[in-house]
């Protein structure tokens, strides 16, 4: 009788960076937990769960080995107070989201901030980062002069060669796993492994 072998290939340290109240949190609470709390209070300091993540081998979709990644998630608090401790925060991160809230232009602004400093302290210059523009189930709710354009999203995405960008809502558990899956995917092909998060 045939069975599968569970292994681990991979361990990735994953940072959520943003402003404060962009909604960090909350994406971490649904991913980690598929869980909504509707209470805002900022972050103190780092929350941190681990994730297993199984993966197929497209190599050879036949082997009776269960491969996973173990996804280690770092929620940090976005208030100014914490961040002489933001470095150590991203030290040795091998991918980031970069969060905004899509109906407000302050998160928005303050991306460039966070996007240097996952530059400055992560693994490595060549990081897997995607762009993540939170709170999406606000926007038919919100006026046109405060939603963050595509125009000004894309031009940013250009102008720092980011991988991807995704709309989110942790209200409605929308786009939040296929976030995660495809930064796990980045990470894994940056390695040069043909490996798909299942």
């Amino acid at each position: 009788m045939s069975y599968y072998q569970k292994e681990i290939l991979f361990n990735f340290k994953t940072v959520i960076c943003g402003a404060s109240s962009v909604g960090k949190t909350c994406l971490f609470n649904r991913y980690c937990f598929n869980s909504f709390n509707f209470d805002t209070s900022p972050t103190i300091g780092i929350n941190f769960h681990s994730v297993y993540l199984k993966i197929n081998l497209t190599e050879d979709p036949n082997t009776l080995k269960e491969n996973y990644v173990v996804n280690s998630i770092f929620d940090f608090g976005g208030q100014e107070r914490f961040t002489p401790l933001i470095p150590k925060f991203i030290e040795g991160a091998n991918g980031a989201l970069l969060v905004f809230d899509s109906v407000n232009f302050s998160s928005f602004n303050q991306l460039d901030f966070w996007y240097n400093t996952i530059i400055e302290n992560a693994v490595d210059t060549r990081i897997p980062i995607i762009l993540v523009g939170s709170k999406s189930d606000l926007i038919g709710k919100t006026s046109n002069s405060e939603i963050v354009s595509d125009e000004l999203i894309f031009k940013f995405l250009k102008e720092r060669n980011l991988r991807g960008f995704h709309r989110t809502s942790a209200l409605e558990n929308y786009n939040v796993l296929e976030v995660f899956k495809n930064l796990n995917n980045l990470m894994l092909k940056k390695r040069n492994i043909s490996y798909d998060v299942v």
